[in-house]
């Protein structure tokens, strides 16, 4: 029996290092690719390039939007890329990120089979694939290292294995590996967080029910997370996400807040385009209450929308006249390019939401204006 037991303790030895490491690989092209923007690659690169020049780097410049912060190298680079570049950067016409390489290819299989490693035994119901799940682990590991405030993505993961990026492996292993290239995750998370805590305060008196909009909500957990009686939260993305994402929120409601609303809506944004729906008038068959007080959160979604698709449903939306609008994204499909310094990124999302009668009320960007985090009423 002991023979036995050392054998067990031993395979499983064994097996934690095996799983670690392969978790640690899809981790790491999780910081290349995490939350849909592939088209920041472009300018990571810039950066990579402005470091051997014993430049500064862009994202670790104190103001961003302050036009002698940002190199010349940077600038020129974004701005040639605007032109028309071939690879990365702004989607071409047709939309969606640019084909992926026979490399990408190799990884995205063999991190399929790593997510599937981390699944295996799991009956936390989802059954999805790793681009979509590096999103719920990559949130649990920075909630584990104190970066956000995010409790519930770590009980989303399997028992069995989120040890992964537990509070223990997440200070010894991860923190010092990619801590760092995960800045830009943090500050995005905290950023709409902060517009929906604004949302929350300015409509607290509020009689009726306060409505919150999550495009592209993949396993978003702030329905979860915020949790209150007169709120309900609109999930909307493609049918095959909503179907896996609604039979994990509603297990973890049930146990925790049996009360919240949240409403599903299996969608594919595209269509507002291909099939001139409304958004809006989507919604509302979900029981949507245009006159009550509203928030949208737009985050990481326009990068995977044909570029009319994002124009025509950002036009839509605005006729809505919700109380807020919290867009995350790459701009460019909106007519907000990266490019030189001046005017700053700021300035340029200033003068586009004036043509819509919009006013900025919060504003940040990463990357020379690549992508931005924009706060609209």
């Amino acid at each position: 029996r002991l023979k036995v037991f050392i054998i067990k303790m031993r395979w499983l030895r064994h097996s934690s290092i095996i799983l670690s490491f392969l978790a640690g690989q899809a981790f790491s092209f999780a910081m290349r690719g995490t939350n849909n923007h592939a088209s920041i690659y472009s300018f990571v690169q810039a950066k990579d390039t402005q470091s051997k020049m014993g430049m500064s780097d862009v994202s670790k410049s104190p103001n961003m939007e302050d036009p002698n912060s940002v190199p010349a190298a940077a600038t020129d680079a974004a701005a040639a890329r605007s032109k028309g570049p071939t690879q990365g950067g702004p989607p071409q016409p047709k939309g969606g990120p640019p084909p992926p390489t026979w490399t990408g290819k190799i990884l995205e299989a063999a991190f399929e089979i790593v997510f599937k490693l981390l699944y295996i035994g799991d009956d936390s119901g989802i059954k999805d694939s790793s681009k979509n799940l590096r999103v719920l682990w990559t949130r649990a590991l920075l909630n584990n290292l104190g970066k956000i405030d995010d409790p519930v993505a770590n009980e989303l993961l399997p028992r069995k294995s989120r040890f992964v990026v537990g509070k223990l492996m997440a200070n010894l292993l991860w923190k010092p590996l990619v801590l760092k290239k995960l800045d830009w995750i943090i500050t995005r998370t905290q950023f709409i967080d902060s517009q929906l805590d604004e949302f929350i305060r300015e409509t607290k008196n509020c009689a009726t029910k306060r409505q919150v909009i999550l495009l592209g909500s993949g396993y978003d957990t702030r329905s979860m997370r915020y949790t209150q009686s007169n709120i309900d939260f609109y999930e909307v993305d493609i049918p095959e996400v909503i179907s896996k994402k609604s039979v994990v929120t509603k297990k973890y409601l049930n146990k925790s807040a049996p009360s919240a609303c949240v409403r599903f809506v299996p969608f594919n944004l595209n269509e507002v385009l291909t099939q001139n729906k409304n958004i809006v008038q989507v919604l509302e068959t979900e029981g949507f209450q245009p006159e009550l007080p509203a928030i949208l959160v737009c985050e990481a979604v326009l990068f995977y929308l044909i570029p009319g698709a994002a124009q025509k449903l950002i036009s839509d939306l605005f006729s809505l006249n919700a109380n807020r609008y919290c867009i995350t994204d790459n701009l460019s499909k909106l007519g907000v390019t990266p490019g030189p310094p001046v005017p700053t990124p700021r300035q340029k999302c200033e003068a586009w939401l004036e043509k819509s009668g919009k006013e900025l009320v919060a504003h940040d960007s990463i990357w020379g204006g690549a992508i931005h985090f924009v706060g609209i009423k």
